[in-house]
């Protein structure tokens, strides 16, 4: 009886270490399972998000534009093309002709020339210089010539001009043109050039001559 007792007493740590291993036994296998399900389960969003941010970063970063640099090099080279007026009306217009800023109007400027017409005609004809702007001009005004050739006047010329005839930026004028007969292979025609506001007596304000060779 008594080596019964001691049996049972030697044999019980190992119960008990038996049933204490069996008791713990479901956190190992809990640990196991969780290991498991974390392996299983997706990737935090934190990464993803993170991600997409490098992302945002790079793509948010400028890109050059072969467009926009195309076309400011274009907008560059007409740029360099262009010519630029000054503000100053009377100054610019030694950029379209002659210097007109010491010219009067209504003055004897010009010469007359001589050409033959592809019509087959002799041509004369003569510019005179009405204004040089707006303010050269303070109302309406008859331009009337009368041409001669060979002494013998020919033909006569009227031009009627108005605030409304005149430009703004550029010298305006009136040009004397008409035929002459020709009655040998060399002549001379002149030009008497009158002025002088509607219903008033014209006045000569100057007269041009010139010989021509056929």
């Amino acid at each position: 009886m008594f080596s019964l007792a001691l049996s049972l007493i030697a044999l019980s740590p190992v119960v008990q270490a038996n049933d204490a291993g069996d008791e713990f036994s479901f956190i190992e296998e809990g640990e196991k399972n969780r290991a498991l399900n974390e392996a299983d389960r997706a990737p935090d969003a934190s990464l993803f998000l993170e991600e997409e941010d490098e992302d945002q970063a790079w793509s948010s970063a400028p890109t050059p534009s072969t467009s926009s640099i195309d076309s400011n090099e274009a907008i560059d080279g007409a740029l360099g093309q262009l010519s630029f007026e000054r503000s100053d009306p009377e100054e610019d217009t030694g950029e379209f002709g002659p210097d007109m800023t010491g010219l009067a109007p209504l003055g004897d400027h010009f010469p007359i020339t001589i050409d033959r017409s592809p019509l087959g005609i002799i041509v004369a004809e003569l510019p005179v210089l009405v204004a040089r702007n707006q303010g050269d001009i303070g109302g309406d005004l008859w331009i009337v010539a009368d041409i001669y050739s060979d002494g013998v006047k020919v033909s006569e010329s009227r031009h009627f001009v108005s605030q409304n005839s005149v430009s703004e930026v550029d010298p305006s004028y009136v040009w004397i043109k008409t035929s002459i007969p020709t009655q040998a292979p060399a002549g001379q025609v002149e030009m008497r050039v009158f002025a002088a506001p509607p219903g008033k007596k014209e006045v000569q304000i100057f007269a041009r001559k010139t010989s021509y060779r056929l």
